[in-house]
């Protein structure tokens, strides 16, 4: 039940078409967080006044840390690319410029190497839900003859129940809409372009706000 809550928080249709991606707990978490440190600064400021600055500056640098880790990355999808923002940089990600998309543990993007090249890169998600990994409990209760005696219902075997996760995990939106441009193409590719060239920018928000917060702790710890 909490799985299939945080997977539908994770995901989002968006008004312009394009679906949002981020883990629905990372989601929770961030909430929380900042919570609690809104608490602490507003009990701060109440007690001293001004000078309780000095203990607003760290749970307001921590605020700042989970939203750069945690709330400001995520997975774009859109019909003809797919947007990867990562911590420091973002990713624009032509569907041309995938090979493949794969979901395991995490969301990774097999990019079509670059002209002249056989090297393959592949671009991880930072903050795309994955596939959780097999209950040893349930392997070890497969291996109990008991379990397989008295004409007991066969358990779906690995590779069943890995399909069932991808299916289930908010991932899939890229894996699906990805599959499906590619059947589109009917096995062919554009030539290589400026449109099917990834491209890479540098989050400058989250830069200068990772900065700042550092910048002011380091004040704190010398005033």
């Amino acid at each position: 039940m909490a799985r299939q809550l945080f997977g539908r928080l994770g995901l989002r249709r968006r008004d312009d078409g394009s679906t949002l991606i981020r883990p629905g707990g990372a989601l929770v978490l961030c909430v929380v967080v900042w919570l609690l440190c809104a608490a602490t600064v507003a009990e701060s400021l109440w007690l001293l006044g001004t000078a309780g600055w000095r203990f607003a500056v760290l749970p307001l640098a921590i605020s700042c840390l989970v939203w750069a880790l945690l709330w400001a990355p995520r997975v774009v999808v859109r019909e003809e690319r797919i947007e990867v923002r990562n911590v420091l940089e973002t990713w624009t990600l032509p569907m041309a410029a995938i090979d493949r998309v794969r979901l395991g543990a995490m969301l990774r993007f097999e990019l079509v190497p670059a002209q002249g090249s056989e090297k393959t890169r592949v671009l991880t998600a930072w903050n795309a839900p994955g596939v959780g990994r097999d209950r040893p409990r349930e392997r070890l209760a497969r291996m109990d003859p008991r379990s397989r005696a008295g004409g007991a219902a066969e358990r779906p075997d690995w590779a069943q129940r890995l399909r069932h996760d991808q299916l289930e995990s908010p991932s899939h939106a890229a894996v699906d809409a990805w599959e499906r441009w590619d059947a589109a193409q009917g096995g062919t590719r554009a030539d290589a372009g400026e449109d099917t060239t990834p491209t890479r920018s540098p989050n400058v928000g989250v830069i200068a706000a990772l900065l700042g917060a550092a910048l002011a702790v380091a004040a704190r710890i010398i005033l």
